[in-house]
């Protein structure tokens, strides 16, 4: 039994598999397996998968067509899993070569936790962007880490390594039930379950920015956070404070996706009254006084 399964879900990424294949390869820490799942390319990228796996670098899984955010992809990856421990990994992005043994390395020391988070760090091109906000490195409390997440998105999926068991007992992302943020809701929902969590502040991923990709589809905007379904499934089992940051953080994720509605001409009503607004910190609450004006009107063009 390898001691961790990294999940790559693929949908036509022939054009970075390679790079991808190679980031996983180098790793320093060798006691793991790569489950590859095609999610229905119609690219170079099965063949190339299917090369890889006749000598014998990962186990490549097929399905038929891809499915919203790779979440079936991704579960289908950990239902076949026989390491203790899951990593995630989207093949259009970058793993360091310490990724797997900083996770080795936190696991060893703290034996009784089943999350442990890893920084990552966004990259525009060839350029790092800024790291946001994080907590201070080790073991958090419950009400740290939702106070964490209040300010910003300190998980990246890339960035996470959960025990197999775990996860299945969350039940996994929710494939079919958002075309977006399916992965946001599985982390927070994991963070109101577990007593504890462990971050490392050293970035062992990159995220790549997509660029020229235009602006994403308006109908992955149409429902509300979920998030917002996270909040209504466990704050009741939550302590005042917990409830606080947690009422906190969705706002501040809620918000987010107003704005970016906004941009796209959508309504923001409801997600306005979503808000907790005992919750809200300052700088949110302008921003939900600025979703509350009209929308300034679109410029075509500059005067003669």
């Amino acid at each position: 039994m390898p001691q961790f399964s990294l999940v790559m879900p693929v949908y036509n990424k022939e054009a970075v598999l390679a790079s991808a294949l190679a980031c996983v390869y180098e790793q320093t820490l060798h006691d793991y397996e790569l489950i590859v799942v095609d999610d229905g390319s119609t690219d170079g990228s099965l063949a190339l998968l299917e090369r890889e796996a006749e000598l014998g670098r990962l186990r490549l899984l097929q399905r038929d067509a891809p499915g919203h955010g790779g979440y079936a992809a991704r579960n289908h990856g950990a239902l076949h899993a026989t390491g203790r421990w899951l990593v995630f990994f989207d093949a259009g992005d970058m793993l360091l070569f310490d990724h797997l043994s900083q996770f080795a390395d936190a696991i060893l020391a703290h034996p009784q936790l089943e999350l442990f988070i890893n920084a990552y760090q966004m990259m525009d091109d060839h350029q790092r962007l800024p790291k946001v906000a994080a907590p201070a490195p080790g073991v958090l409390s419950r009400q740290q880490a939702l106070a964490a997440l209040a300010r910003s998105d300190f998980i990246h999926i890339n960035g996470a390594c959960i025990r197999r068991e775990r996860f299945q007992s969350l039940g996994g992302f929710p494939d079919g039930r958002y075309r977006r943020g399916g992965d946001a809701y599985f982390w927070l929902k994991a963070l109101c379950t577990l007593e504890a969590i462990h971050y490392d502040a050293t970035v062992t991923s990159l995220c790549m920015v997509q660029r020229g990709s235009g602006p994403r589809p308006p109908v992955n905007l149409q429902t509300q956070h979920p998030w917002l379904d996270v909040r209504d499934e466990c704050e009741t089992m939550l302590s005042r404070c917990e409830r606080h940051y947690l009422r906190a953080a969705v706002n501040r994720k809620v918000l987010a996706w107003a704005m970016e509605k906004r941009r796209q001409g959508q309504s923001v009503r409801g997600d306005l009254r979503s808000l907790r607004l005992t919750a809200l910190r300052p700088r949110h609450l302008y921003q939900a006084l600025s979703l509350l004006m009209p929308a300034p009107p679109e410029r075509h063009g500059r005067r003669p």
